[in-house]
């Protein structure tokens, strides 16, 4: 067979696993609904109607009350609601093309110069990566997974690109890094990967695209100085981004809190790389996840990779460096330095574990030994399948919101968000004093949780019990004063409190509240709804049916706004003189 032939072949096999990967995981979630933060950052979320559209995306923070800024991955929620509105399927097949792209991009990487893989040991170790139960955490959660998932991708690519050489792929690799940025906050990392690649791969670095003549190596400081120059603009542009659309700091160092968490994360990715649980144990505590035996067993074939590294040649010491530091700084940003939302997730350590399987491949491909390469590489591909079967059938706890909350409360019964998520279904099935009672749990076990306070309000308001749900309103707007979400809920208590109580303050503070809601998110459907409402009862109808009109341009195929718009239509053409 002709090289040509033999090159063809041996990029097939790639293409046929990623296809492999995208098929089960689409196999998998076939079926599966939204859940948890899907309802908010896909159902909640409007869809693109025209270029304001999505220059708004990128001057809007993620969503809720959360410091986070990732315009690229919300763009794709909104292009998907535009075209397929909110059937969860799409988005989970997105996500399943999305792990075989991921797969693809980890083989190009791991067959890089540098890292001297061949074609099979790349790609177990690119498989390995994909199927692993800690990336099925990235793929079936329609959002929450495409988080970490799409900047995944880009991390990756990033890192292949500046592998290459020349100033396309050095400005190809500036570019996947700011892609990678405006998907996630993880993303900062990556210039240290880039300086590891300078320090251990130097003949494959490539001159920066601003000064070609200057030469690859680190000893000359003007080099230094051009090729490092445009990762740092491309940070302090994106921290620039955020200060001006928070509008104050948003990273909280907690380090000094407590110093030993960073080692404890370490641990805990380690775990997850060698020896994963069969079942879900979504974002667990300290005392849910660690298992010494497990933690034993993991340190003690993490030893046994070292010891084999060390007896290695120069070549695999420099790869093994290499993703050595890419498993330490890939969960830097989620090693409890900062002020972070979940204590440990899978999904934090997901892409580290490439490193793992670079490692171990790196190792085998040295071996003199055909045949021990052969038995090592089948061993490989069984603990690959074994992997992906865990992932398959991981595919079940995310059926629906029941499924993903009753085994988030079997597998940590302290978690306040698996409570709210619990009685947030109850209050859909209006099964009150479940959700009531699920909220106050969730409250005793984090009384600070914003999520349980609001939820609670809107339960307290159906109930009628105004004065408790002003209460919980007051709060969550006392700790964060630009909650959209929360002062559209308050101003709807406040809305028919006035109208009970006849009071004109009460009136008049819903219709600050609105106006505030509207200017933090103009997109906000519901608020639109909320302001119609309002000026159908204390306005004027004109001024409701622009609002309901708003409403309904954000919202297609709202009964409620509907009905209510064509009422108003219908009444104020009934009211209209007769000319002449």
């Amino acid at each position: 067979m002709s090289s040509d032939g033999k090159n063809c072949i041996s990029h097939l096999w790639p293409l046929l696993a990623a296809v492999a990967v995208a098929g089960m995981y689409a196999a998998a979630s076939w079926h599966n609904q939204f859940i948890y933060d899907d309802h908010e950052v896909i159902e909640k979320q409007y869809p693109i109607h025209g270029p304001a559209d999505l220059v708004e995306i990128f001057r809007e923070p993620h969503y809720l009350n959360y410091p986070y800024y990732r315009p690229i991955t919300r763009t794709t929620f909104a292009l998907q609601k535009t075209i397929w509105g909110d059937r969860p399927r799409p988005y989970h097949l997105f996500n399943a093309l999305l792990a075989g792209a991921v797969m693809l991009a980890a083989w190009a990487l791991l067959r890089r110069r540098g890292f001297m893989l061949g074609g099979t040991a790349a790609l177990v170790a690119a498989l390995w990566l994909s199927v692993h139960p800690a990336m099925s955490e990235c793929i079936y959660p329609a959002a929450s997974g495409r988080e970490t998932l799409l900047p995944a991708l880009f991390i990756l690519l990033a890192a292949w690109a500046y592998l290459g050489r020349g100033g396309a792929m050095y400005a190809l690799a500036m570019l996947f890094f700011a892609a990678a940025l405006l998907c996630k906050e993880q993303a900062v990392v990556v210039p240290g990967i880039f300086v590891l690649t300078d320090l251990l791969f130097p003949r494959s670095a490539t001159a920066s695209p601003i000064a070609p003549h200057v030469h690859a190596g680190l000893g000359s400081p003007l080099r230094l100085i051009f090729r490092y120059l445009p990762p740092l603009l491309l940070l302090l542009g994106y921290f620039a981004a955020r200060r001006a659309i928070f509008g104050q700091p948003t990273l909280q160092w907690t380090f000094w809190q407590h110093p030993l968490e960073p080692l404890l994360s370490l641990l805990y990715g380690l775990q997850t790389a060698v020896t994963p649980f069969m079942s879900l144990f979504y974002e667990p505590t300290f005392d849910v996840w660690f298992d010494r035996w497990l933690c034993a067993g993991s340190v003690a074939l993490l030893a046994m990779l070292v010891l084999l590294v060390l007896r290695g040649d120069s070549g695999v010491r420099r790869a093994a460096l290499f993703w050595l530091g890419w498993f330490v700084l890939l969960q830097l940003p989620t090693a409890h330095l900062l002020k972070q939302e979940a204590p440990y997730s899978e999904r934090y350590a997901a892409l580290a574990i490439l490193a793992l399987p670079a490692t171990a491949a790196a190792v085998v491909s040295q071996f003199a030994n055909r045949s021990a390469r052969r038995a090592l590489a089948i061993i490989g591909c069984g603990w690959v399948i074994m992997l992906g079967y865990i992932s398959f059938l991981r595919g079940s706890f995310y059926n629906d919101e029941i499924a993903f909350c009753l085994q988030w409360v079997r597998t940590n019964p302290a978690s306040a968000n698996a409570h709210n998520g619990l009685a947030f279904i109850a209050q859909a099935r209006h099964q009150q004093a479940t959700a009531l009672a699920e909220y106050q749990i969730a409250l005793q076990l984090d009384p600070d949780s914003a999520t349980a306070h609001n939820n609670l309000a809107n339960l307290l308001a159906e109930q009628f019990d105004f004065d408790r749900a002003m209460a919980h309103y007051e709060w969550v707007l006392r700790h964060d004063p630009k909650d959209a979400v929360a002062m559209v809920g308050y101003a709807q208590t406040l809305g028919i409190l006035a109208v009970q109580r006849h009071d004109p303050a009460l009136r008049d503070r819903a219709r600050q509240l609105l106006e505030r809601a509207i200017q933090l998110k103009p997109n906000y459907a519901q608020a639109h709804y909320i302001m119609g409402v309002w000026d159908e009862q204390f306005g004027t109808p004109q001024s409701a049916i622009a609002e309901l009109e708003k409403a309904l341009e954000l919202h297609p195929n709202w009964p409620d706004a509907q009905k209510r718009l064509d009422n108003l239509r219908s009444t104020k053409s009934a009211t209209r003189p007769i000319d002449g």
